[in-house]
């Protein structure tokens, strides 16, 4: 979590204007999602990448990582979708691969491999377009974004407050790790445990702690100011928004051209 926020500060288009890059990634999630088309998906990912490497100028084993993990949680959604179960004397099934389980049988169709094959191309397409904009934007853009949106100002200062409470649990987090760690509290199987367990509750007191020094601090300024006041000096480049409407035009006729 540490190095995403890092990236997104030190991105090469953290100088590129956040209504751009929020435009241009929206568009690709959008019409991903709408559409469930695989080549849109496929372009999707595609671009979205290429952004996020040679643009965004992040680290290729960085992003690898970054979409292995919810590639792990995207595959074992696809066994419940790829593997069917019907009773065994069912007929009219097209079956590529069987086993019979005493009165039922287990198999896979052509229908839910193509199900697998959308579903996998548009998460993974889909993911690309948020690490794009997570990689490439500071969170004070995107609160700058949000009150540009009119957003809620509680849901805005949540979230802003939401993503400061990661960074100084995760700091406290490695603290205890470090002091458990250095008395041996992770040696064996009991002990992890009861570390694990200590940890918990540390978090936990600690985290309610800070949260109540917030409301100190913010009851002592009166309690109605806004906590993230952004201003943005930054400017539009009408090259991008260029981009931005050819990106869609692309995306329609890749759809136009490869729907069945």
């Amino acid at each position: 979590m540490i190095k995403i926020d890092d990236y997104a500060y030190t991105s090469g288009l953290k100088d590129v204007h956040p209504v751009e890059k929020v435009s241009f990634a929206l568009i690709f999630l959008l019409f991903t999602i709408i559409s469930k088309n695989i080549w849109v998906a496929c372009f999707t990912f595609t671009v979205m990448s290429i952004g996020v490497l040679f643009k965004a100028k992040i680290p290729f084993i960085a992003y690898l990582k970054l979409l292995f993990v919810p590639f792990v949680f995207l595959m074992t959604s696809l066994v419940a979708i790829l593997f069917s179960i019907a009773p065994i004397y069912q007929e009219d099934l097209e079956v590529l691969w069987m086993a019979e389980i005493g009165l039922w049988q287990i198999y896979i169709s052509s229908y839910s491999i193509q199900q697998s094959y959308e579903l996998a191309t548009t998460i993974l397409a889909s993911v690309s377009c948020l690490y794009f904009l997570v990689l490439s934007t500071p969170l004070n853009q995107f609160i700058w974004v949000f009150k540009k949106v009119k957003l809620p100002a509680v849901f805005v200062e949540l979230m802003g407050i939401t993503y400061r409470f990661i960074f100084v649990l995760l700091e406290k987090m490695n603290e205890i790790y470090i002091a458990q760690s250095s008395r041996l509290g992770y040696q064996n199987y009991r002990s992890w445990f009861s570390s694990v367990a200590q940890l918990i509750v540390s978090l936990f007191v600690k985290s309610m702690s800070s949260a109540k020094e917030l409301q100190i601090a913010i009851d002592s300024r009166g309690g109605d100011e806004h906590l993230y006041d952004v201003d943005l000096s930054m400017g539009y480049n009408r090259g991008h928004f260029v981009i931005i409407f050819f990106s869609f035009i692309t995306l329609f006729m890749i759809y136009i051209m490869t729907k069945s």
